[in-house]
């Protein structure tokens, strides 16, 4: 079963600024896992000041430094992006710029 893909304002912001190289892959990895939502995994933090502001599954995208966070929703069968995050970013402070609402 194939899920659908839905961008929150904010994660489709971000896409729209990576460079396209990235951008191919995180498109790539958004259609892997819309067809694959076994890959992702849940998002549980080892650290308080890790913790996003909503509950999330993430995804490494593979060949970058960027992770997917986003929400499934399986009896609906979508999936909702709602940040892109960098591997490199301070991990306390990752979270900083995340809108809770999407």
């Amino acid at each position: 079963m194939t899920y659908q893909a839905l961008y929150a304002r904010q994660f489709h912001e971000q896409l729209m600024e990576l460079p396209d190289s990235v951008y191919d892959k995180v498109e790539h990895s958004i259609d892997v896992l819309v067809d694959n939502p076994g890959l992702l995994r849940d998002y549980d933090p080892p650290y308080d000041a890790a913790t996003p502001p909503v509950d999330c599954k993430w995804y490494y995208v593979p060949g970058t430094f960027k992770v997917l966070y986003l929400a499934a929703d399986e009896a609906a069968l979508q999936m909702r992006f709602l940040f892109i995050a960098d591997t490199r970013e301070d991990p306390m402070r990752r979270f900083d710029r995340m809108e809770a609402g999407g």
